[in-house]
């Protein structure tokens, strides 16, 4: 029996084959008790109730010995199950014991009459297990041996080499008449043979029928497996947002369902230019410290971050890894990644290491993908919680700065009102001063309310309801006298280049106004006395570039990511100037409803330059 059975050219599991040969020998272990008492039954029968003259002695012990000899291979079949053996293991066995089988059974033949015994008739039953129980060669090779030993035993009784010994009574066949022993040796062979050849017909389609059974009920574990595991990574994912604990888990659950020596997750940074390494199962620390895997220098990743499941049957013929004398020296000889996608675009690969060459079947492949898919949604999910908490903080923050604000100027506009409504001040000149003080906080006031009115607004409209060609210089003069008391204040250099009349872009004037007049007087907020601040505005082939540019406190490296982001503002900002943060929100949401691009160039200390690049009318 081979240790190995293939179906379909998927293998059956050794352990499912071994248990299935154990049982079979387990079997012929339990129906040898039943001939042992089936011995002891017939002398007792054929001496006491039909007075036969038999070696009762003989029968007996020769029963005993069977008995004992059964005994021990209880004890060896069970021994040889907690070792393990394999099914060649077990089918070496079943051998052994037909052989036990023969030694005694023609022992007792020849103690009951030789070709004359009635017991011939079980080399008959024996043939017909073999041919059960053995593969074909074993059962043929056994069959053959019973007929020579018969054949053996009838050659010694008719030289005299053996006695012969009659049961008187019975039926005989003269042992030395050579026609007589030759008939019956030949009937004998061709019943045995050709009961084995029956027999081993039906049990090799049987046979086959089983190896059948034990790869369907091997699929159907590991279908059922994976299943479990689908379902509980799903729950991880659905029921916790820490996403390194739901990672770790996938990683854990790939490398044991899929029988890998190993399994990573590997993400994409915000550039997408490297992969590096968010959880990882079965790796030692020094192969993870090797370094992050640089998309450009490995090929084999780019068909995997297009959205394909990619394999690497042998790593050491492979030519398109960043690390294959590291994988070696891991032990990794083969691979398999699945693309991690979320809204059908790649932010990372999911992989699959194993010690041995090979190749992934389609199943598994399709598999890999499905916990990939579920590590997508744990990212996402963690990603948009992780998103949703900072958006409640910085809606929290928002709500205390719009506040703040709004607080200052009231408060200042109703204790200047209270002057002059208790007659404290009764000077007309004073009184002009400070309706006019009144009419500043007020307008700074409004200010602050029509840029939220803008955001709000700018969140659902279309660009199309009052869009018309607008001339940069029309609406830079207006924005120039808005900041113009800032710059008178704090001796600031300012220079606005734009020839007249143009360039011309097709927006909504007010929009324009607005994106311009939020990008001039952020400069001059964030500028110290006596700075300079620079706005260009022309047109260049089909589009018009306005860079602002200023000599102010500039803006930290790790802030530009979110300098955008509604209700962000940088460190260095919040703790120089009060604000809103919602300038430049207005300003990246205007120039995304026109189709255009913003850009910021910053050094700490030094000044900032806005590029804001718009479609030329």
């Amino acid at each position: 029996m081979t240790s190995s059975v293939h179906l379909q050219g998927a293998p059956v599991r050794p352990d499912l084959l071994e248990e299935e040969v154990a049982q079979r020998c387990a079997w012929l272990i339990r129906y040898r008790r039943l001939a042992v008492g089936g011995v002891f039954a017939a002398t007792a029968l054929a001496s006491l109730a039909l007075g036969l003259d038999v070696p009762v002695a003989w029968l007996c012990a020769a029963g005993g010995a069977l008995l004992a000899l059964n005994e021990g291979f209880r004890l060896l079949l069970a021994r040889m199950r907690r070792s393990r053996v394999g099914p060649r293991g077990f089918s070496r066995l079943a051998e052994a014991q037909f052989l036990t089988d023969w030694t005694v059974l023609i022992l007792l033949v020849h103690l009951t009459g030789g070709l004359s015994s009635p017991l011939l008739a079980f080399f008959v039953f024996h043939a017909i297990i073999a041919a059960i129980l053995l593969p074909p060669r074993g059962s043929y090779l056994h069959a053959l041996g019973g007929v020579l030993v018969v054949v053996a035993l009838a050659g010694f009784e008719w030289t005299g080499a053996l006695p012969h010994r009659p049961i008187p009574g019975l039926w005989t066949v003269p042992h030395d008449e050579p026609v007589a022993v030759a008939t019956a040796v030949l009937s004998f062979a061709v019943v045995v043979l050709g009961a084995n050849h029956l027999a081993g017909s039906i049990s090799r389609r049987l046979w086959s029928r089983t190896i059948e059974s034990l790869a369907l009920m091997e699929r159907f574990e590991q279908e059922a497996e994976r299943l479990r595991v689908l379902h509980d990574i799903a729950r991880a994912v659905n029921s916790s947002l820490v996403l390194d604990e739901v990672l770790g888990r996938i990683v854990e659950a790939t490398a044991h369902t899929l029988r890998g020596k190993a399994s990573s997750i590997r993400l994409l940074d915000d550039e997408r230019r490297v992969l590096k390494c968010r959880a990882a199962h079965g790796l030692s620390p020094e192969y993870l410290a090797k370094g992050d895997i640089e998309v450009d220098r490995s090929p084999v990743d780019h068909p995997a971050l297009e959205g394909w499941a990619v394999q690497v049957p042998d790593v050491a013929a492979a030519t398109a890894l960043q690390f294959p004398d590291e994988a070696a020296r891991e032990g990794i000889r083969s691979m398999i990644s699945a693309p991690l996608l979320v809204r059908g675009r790649a932010i990372g690969v999911l992989r699959l290491y194993s010690a041995d060459p090979r190749r992934w079947g389609q199943e598994e492949e399709t598999f890999l993908m499905a916990i990939a898919s579920q590590g997508a949604v744990a990212i996402e999910n963690a990603s948009a919680y992780r998103r949703l908490e900072e958006l409640e903080a910085a809606k929290s923050r928002f709500v205390f700065q719009v506040a703040h604000e709004l607080k200052s100027p009231v408060a200042a506009v109703r204790q200047m009102l209270s002057l002059i409504e208790s007659g404290i001040v009764s000077d007309p000149a004073e009184h002009r001063r400070l309706v006019a003080r009144c009419q500043v906080r007020s307008a700074d006031l409004q200010a602050t309310i029509d840029d939220l009115l803008a955001l709000g607004s700018l969140k659902r409209r279309l660009p199309e309801a009052n869009v018309r060609p607008v001339a940069l210089s029309d609406v830079l003069v207006p924005v120039e006298e808005r900041v113009a008391p800032s710059v008178g204040e704090k001796r600031l250099d300012l220079s606005i280049r734009c020839e007249a009349g143009g360039p011309v872009v097709s927006m909504d004037p007010d929009d324009l106004r607005k994106l311009l007049g939020n990008l001039l007087e952020n400069a001059v907020k964030y500028t110290p006395a006596g700075g300079a601040v620079r706005l260009l505005a022309e047109r260049r082939g089909d589009r018009v570039f306005v860079e602002c540019s200023d000599t102010g406190i500039g803006i930290p490296a790790d802030a530009l990511p979110r300098l955008f982001d509604e209700f962000y503002r940088a460190p260095n900002a919040r703790e120089s100037h009060p604000g809103t943060g919602l300038g430049l929100s207005l300003v990246k949401r205007i120039v995304d409803l026109y189709h255009g691009e913003v850009r910021v160039d910053s050094e700490i200390g030094r000044g900032t330059t806005f590029t804001v690049i718009l479609p030329a009318a």
